[in-house]
């Protein structure tokens, strides 16, 4: 008998090339669809509704991006899990109706880190124009049927690293302070989040007003779309998207592995910087002779 289910999908966007199934490049979808395939959990896609939630950008990560399939073998995440490479994991599960649909979602969660050392206050002004519902064609690269969205709320942090950064990051502790920006809302344009942080910095720094914020809001019918740079997608995470009466179950195992993971990348980060700190050095040192 076919069941349908959702999972919630964790991976680290560095080396991949997006979400979205492309031909002859590392992808998100395609290797989920390779080990589902794999491990006869689907055969044809069309048979099996497999269903994604949305694509993010090469280099853009996901604690939880969702997908939807329908299959006769009970899902069983950590055999799909032991099958999958490190940087992409299966969290937490779901049954879904039939006629599920991940795309029609109740609530998304973006994150974007913002590294530099900005003005909180001026960044919660400007979160504050961003909020409610707005006209975004200028914040997206791609013409649609509507660009009109809503914003339910937007929180900004200043995160306190947690005890191993502190603990095997010392001399960054300082330099590598976060701010945090969640967004929440229901659906998003393509580019949206990279572009609303783009004028989030240019306000926090002075090189935007908040009355060009709102011009870029509510712009004219007949105004030319104006050019809003994208943001890097190396500091953005889609944290989570909820739907109205389904529940996920995490699975301990599952995610505890994939914090291990996230462990084991940060030493090799380490590392890297332990060897770019020493030659660093080395050439100031050459320097004083």
């Amino acid at each position: 008998m076919m069941k349908r289910t959702a999972l919630k999908i964790g991976y680290i966007g560095t080396n991949f090339h997006g979400f979205q199934r492309q031909p002859d490049i590392r992808t998100v979808e395609e290797e989920l669809i390779y080990h589902l395939r794999k491990l006869d959990y689907i055969d044809d896609l069309k048979k099996s509704r497999f269903r994604i939630a949305g694509r993010t950008d090469a280099g853009v990560h996901s604690l939880g991006n969702v997908i939807s399939f329908q299959s006769e073998k009970e899902v069983r995440v950590n055999e799909i899990n032991n099958s999958l490479p490190d940087d992409i994991q299966i969290l937490a599960s779901a049954p879904v109706r039939y006629a599920f649909k991940p795309r029609y979602a109740q609530m998304r969660q973006y994150r974007y880190m913002l590294f530099q050392d900005l003005d909180i206050d001026k960044l919660n002004e400007c979160a504050e124009l961003f909020k409610g519902t707005h006209n975004f064609t200028n914040f997206t690269k791609r013409f649609q049927k509507t660009t009109t969205r809503t914003i339910d709320d937007i929180k900004i942090t200043r995160a306190e690293l947690g005890d191993y950064h502190k603990r095997e990051f010392p001399n960054l502790h300082e330099t590598l302070t976060p701010i945090f920006v969640d967004i929440y809302g229901e659906s998003f344009l393509w580019n949206m989040v990279r572009k609303m942080m783009r004028v989030f910095v240019d306000v926090a720094v002075g090189k935007m007003t908040l009355d060009d914020v709102e011009k870029l809001l509510n712009p004219a019918e007949d105004e030319p779309r104006a050019y809003i740079k994208v943001m890097e997608p190396d500091y953005l995470i889609l944290m989570d998207i909820q739907y109205d009466g389904i529940k996920f179950t995490y699975d301990d195992y599952a995610c505890e592995r994939f914090r291990r993971n996230l462990v084991d990348s940060l030493t090799d980060l380490q590392r890297r910087y332990a060897i770019r700190e020493s030659m660093i050095k080395s050439l100031n040192d050459l320097h004083e002779f």
